[in-house]
C-alpha cells in the first residue's frame, strides 16, 4: 500500500514539469509534402513520436521494471516446448496437466508469478488507469479465446470459415469492441473537460491552442494499432497450435515477434493519459458523470483554493463537475446561495456575477481569473 501511495505522490509531483511539448515536435520528413490527402498521417506520426520520446525522457526505473517484467511473462508463456510441438491433442484439464513436464510447469508456474507481479506494478503505477488496465488486459485475453473459438472447428481459419461455427467467437468480439470503445470515450471525454476546466480562457483561440496541444489522436491510433497487433498476435499463436502436422514455425515466430509489442504499447495507451490528465482525475464519459451528478442532486463540486491574483485574497466561488463556475449571490439576504454564472437566484432573482471585486485591494477583474491554473500538461 505504501508504494502505490509513493508512486501516486511521485506522478502527482512530475506531473507540471515538461521537458518539452508537442508543438515542439517537428518530423525530418513530411508525407504532405508529396500530397496533402497525407496530412492526417502526418499528424498521427507528430503525436506518436511525442509520446515515444516523453515516455523515453520520463519513464523511471519502476515503469522499466513493470516493461521488463511484462515482457518476460509472456515469453515465458510463449515459449514453451509444449506449444512448439503443438502438444498432445488427446489430454486436457487435469490429466494433460499432469502429463506436463516438470520444466514446463515450472516455466508456466514462473509465467503466472510473473503475470501477477505486472499486475500489481501496472495497479500501483496507474491509479488513474486501474479499472481501464484490468479491462485492456482483460480484452487480451478476450481476443486469444476467441481465436480458439475460431480453431475449434476450422484449422484453417479463415479459410473456409462458416459463419454458424463463429457465432460464439462475433460475439465476444462484439464485446470487445464495446469496452476498447467505451475505454476510448472515456478518455477522450475526461481530456475534454480537463481543458474546459484547467485551460479556460475568454479568447476561444487559447482554448483551441489547449484543445491541440492535448490532442489525442495519436494515443487513438495508437489504440487501434495495440488491439489489431493484439488480435494478430493471437491468431498466430492458435493457427500455429491448430495445425499440428504443418511443420512450418512462421505462425510461431509471427506470434513471437508481434507479441512483444503488446505489452510496451499497452502500458505507453495506460501513461499517456494519466501523465496529460494527472494523478487526481477520474477516467470517465460525459454521461457517466452526468448521471452522478443527477444522484447528487446537483450537490457534487469540485472545490477549487481561488484567490485574488493581486493580493492572494480568498475568492469564494465552487466549480461544477461539469467545469462551470458557481459563485456567491450578491443579494446579502442570500448570500449562501451559489449559482452558475451568469445565471438567475432563484430565491432573489438577481443575477449571479461575472466579475469580482477585491475587499482587500479593490482590483475588479473577472471571476475565470481568479481560477486556480492545476492543469497537469
Amino acid at each position: 500500500m505504501s508504494e502505490a501511495i509513493e508512486a501516486t505522490e511521485k506522478v502527482s509531483s512530475t506531473m507540471s514539469e515538461m521537458p518539452f511539448h508537442l508543438r515542439d515536435i517537428k518530423l525530418k520528413f513530411e508525407l504532405s509534402n508529396f500530397h496533402p490527402i497525407f496530412s492526417p498521417l502526418d499528424k498521427v506520426r507528430k503525436e506518436v513520436k511525442f509520446m515515444v520520446l516523453l515516455a523515453v525522457t520520463e519513464w523511471d526505473k519502476n515503469l522499466i521494471i513493470a516493461l521488463c517484467v511484462g515482457t518476460v511473462a509472456f515469453l515465458l508463456g510463449s515459449l514453451s516446448a509444449d506449444i512448439f510441438s503443438g502438444g498432445n491433442p488427446e489430454l486436457v484439464g487435469l490429466e494433460g496437466m499432469r502429463k506436463v513436464g516438470s520444466f514446463s510447469f515450472f516455466q508456466l508456474l514462473l509465467g503466472m508469478i510473473g503475470w501477477v507481479w505486472f499486475v500489481y506494478l501496472i495497479w500501483v503505477q496507474f491509479p488513474v488507469m486501474r479499472v481501464h488496465s484490468i479491462s485492456m488486459l482483460l480484452i487480451w485475453n478476450g481476443l486469444m479465446f476467441l481465436q480458439v473459438l475460431f480453431h475449434q472447428n476450422n484449422s484453417d481459419f479463415p479459410k473456409d470459415m462458416v459463419l454458424s461455427d463463429m457465432m460464439y467467437g462475433v460475439l465476444i468480439m462484439l464485446v470487445i469492441f464495446f469496452f476498447v470503445y467505451f475505454f476510448w470515450k472515456a478518455v477522450i471525454e475526461t481530456r475534454d473537460l480537463h481543458v474546459q476546466i484547467h485551460h479556460v480562457h475568454e479568447d476561444v483561440r487559447v482554448m483551441e491552442k489547449e484543445m491541440r496541444e492535448h490532442s489525442l489522436v495519436g494515443w487513438g491510433s495508437l489504440l487501434v494499432f495495440w488491439l489489431i497487433n493484439a488480435f494478430y498476435s493471437c491468431w498466430n499463436g492458435v493457427h500455429y497450435v491448430a495445425r499440428r502436422s504443418d511443420q512450418n514455425p512462421t505462425y510461431y515466430i509471427m506470434h513471437i515477434i508481434s507479441g512483444l509489442l503488446i505489452v510496451p504499447v499497452f502500458m505507453l495507451l495506460m501513461w499517456y493519459p494519466q501523465r496529460m490528465l494527472g494523478s487526481d482525475v477520474r477516467i470517465s464519459t460525459t454521461a457517466a458523470i452526468t448521471a452522478e451528478i443527477e444522484l447528487s442532486q446537483g450537490k457534487l463540486k469540485i472545490e477549487d483554493e481561488a484567490k485574488c491574483p493581486e493580493c492572494d485574497a480568498e475568492v469564494e466561488l465552487q466549480r461544477e463537475s461539469d467545469g462551470q463556475l458557481s459563485v456567491p449571490c450578491p443579494n446579502e439576504s442570500c448570500s449562501n446561495k451559489f449559482g452558475i454564472i451568469g445565471t438567475v437566484c432563484s430565491v432573489c432573482k438577481e443575477k449571479f456575477p461575472t466579475r469580482f471585486e477585491c475587499k482587500s485591494c479593490g482590483v475588479n477583474l473577472p471571476y475565470i481569473d481568479c481560477v486556480p491554473d492545476l492543469e497537469a500538461w
